[in-house]
């Protein structure tokens, strides 16, 4: 098995990309070194800081690497559109998006953490909570949904879109939920709830991982023999 994985092959990167992903973590480093020199925020736990961006880089990373395997026009436009159902539903199970209380619109940012901030909150008959780590993440894992959905004919889309998302994808957006059902006060959720975003990280990670393999799999086999 061990054979058959490091046998499959991925798109490198350009030079171009590696040096953008570069400077991106430039970026990142100076921005949060910026924050907390022009602000009265406590740094705390320092992983939290760290966790979003790794979302972010990895998301990156992994569409860089991802070979799309070859597909119809038609077959293409319906994949995209259960994608960006996908991405709606990553967005929905965690409580980013959903229906509000009614009322007047009320927007907001909060200026927090890199990565963190700015939050975009939006109240009235709509409810937006968007994290800019969970944004980026969400759509590196819809598109690689999609790449990966691209190597499925017709016949077998509307079953194995769905093993293919609720399996691995939904994995990182489950898990800080699981945390507050039941409520803070009993040892079980508290627990989920402490952990969900180192748990939902490592799953975040190796659900790209195993999602790039995937498409990459899908397109070295169409690809034509030397």
């Amino acid at each position: 098995m061990a054979t058959v994985w490091q046998a499959v092959p991925t798109r490198r990167p350009r030079p171009a990309y590696r040096l953008a992903l570069a400077g991106l973590v430039l970026l990142e480093v100076s921005a949060t070194v910026a924050y907390f020199a022009a602000s009265s925020s406590a740094i705390g736990e320092t992983r939290y800081l760290v966790y979003p961006f790794v979302w972010i880089n990895v998301g990156i990373a992994g569409v860089l690497v991802t070979r799309t395997p070859a597909a119809s026009s038609r077959h293409r436009l319906l994949v995209a559109a259960l994608a960006v159902g996908y991405f709606l539903l990553l967005l929905w199970l965690p409580g980013n998006v959903g229906l509000g209380a009614g009322g007047t619109l009320d927007a907001r940012i909060a200026w927090l953490a890199p990565g963190w901030g700015p939050l975009v909150a939006v109240g009235g008959p709509l409810r937006l909570y968007l994290v800019p780590f969970e944004v980026v993440g969400y759509l590196a894992l819809t598109y690689l949904v999609y790449a990966n959905a691209l190597a499925l004919g017709r016949s077998t889309l509307s079953g194995s879109i769905g093993l293919i998302t609720c399996v691995g994808c939904t994995a990182p957006v489950l898990v800080p939920v699981l945390g507050i059902l039941g409520g803070p006060t009993t040892g079980l959720a508290s627990t989920a709830y402490a952990w969900s975003y180192d748990v939902g990280t490592i799953l975040f990670v190796l659900t790209v991982w195993l999602l790039v393999r995937g498409a990459n799999a899908v397109a070295a086999d169409q690809a034509p023999a030397p």
